[in-house]
């Protein structure tokens, strides 16, 4: 049996439809599950409860923790629950897991373990010097998985700038891609923080799967693995995208930088091809496919 954590959110709810259609799997979240077809296979409760963690991992064969506090904003606002979350939860699983002879244990990091790039495209060895406690949390996570792997077989994956239909424009801390759907579907402009010459590398969900995929068949023990396309898009770039996609006739509008905005950032996706892993991301397209989903 698959375990899925995080299972009611934007990544995690698409690996739990990857996995039912193949597997039998289960997920497991903090908040109920509002995707119709996997209410019933998702379960609620805190995997800050060792408890709760032990009964979850009984009967599973591989455990894809994607669970966690994703805000960079909010772990500064409250950077113990952001450990408790992130890393608690973490080593409850690990230790739950290994305790009942779980095979695998896929942890799914984040490319904010990297901090400001001293280099593009960014590979798997670039130094990490996270900036937020979120990215703190998460590495800390990373550490946790490899002590662990003389116990279970741990594989890391650190994905870049994920976009699907399931991104919530209506919280503060989503990704920019929701955030200008939702101007632009009200006739507004973007907003662009700084000059739109920073880049991101937007990695569609479905590319972000079927890495976790392959990983569970082919990734070897104690490695991590970046996820994205290995191309850097401007946010001045994806603001037009988007507002062309609305029809819109306008210029974005531009504000001051944001604190701690990173410059650039696109992933070296080399370890992840050695496994089979192409990414299919086609930035306007995708975005095209979503646009209507996304409120």
């Amino acid at each position: 049996m698959i375990l899925v954590t995080g299972a009611s959110g934007q990544i995690g709810s698409y690996v739990l439809e990857r996995f039912v259609d193949k597997h039998d799997a289960v997920g497991v979240d903090l908040k109920p599950c509002s995707i119709k077809d996997l209410k019933d296979l998702v379960f609620q409760g805190d995997l800050r409860n060792y408890e709760f963690v032990r009964k979850v991992v009984k009967d599973v064969d591989i455990v894809i923790h994607l669970a966690a506090q994703v805000s960079v904003e909010n772990s500064w606002n409250d950077p113990v629950y952001d450990a408790e979350n992130n890393i608690i939860a973490t080593i409850n699983l690990l230790k739950a897991s290994s305790n009942v002879g779980v095979d695998k244990f896929i942890y799914i990091s984040s490319a904010a373990v990297y901090g400001n790039p001293r280099y593009v495209p960014v590979d798997e060895e670039h130094p990490k010097n996270p900036i937020s406690p979120y990215g703190v949390s998460k590495l800390t996570g990373e550490y946790y998985c490899k002590i662990f792997a003389d116990k279970i077989h741990t594989v890391i994956v650190r994905p870049f700038n994920v976009f699907s239909a399931r991104m919530d424009p209506n919280n503060p801390y989503s990704g920019v891609i929701a955030k200008f759907i939702s101007k632009v579907k009200r006739g507004l402009p973007p907003i662009i923080y700084g000059d739109g010459k920073q880049t991101r590398d937007f990695v569609y969900v479905k590319d972000v799967v079927n890495l976790i995929e392959i990983t569970l068949k082919r990734g070897e023990n104690r490695e991590v693995y970046n996820v994205g396309t290995g191309r850097e898009t401007s946010i001045l770039e994806l603001a037009k995208i988007v507002m062309d996609i609305a029809e819109i006739n306008d210029k974005p509008v531009f504000d001051k930088p944001l604190k701690g905005d990173i410059r650039r950032s696109c992933a070296d996706i080399s370890k992840a091809r050695k496994l089979g892993f192409e990414p299919k991301t086609d930035l306007r397209k995708d975005l095209e496919e979503i646009f209507e989903q996304i409120d």
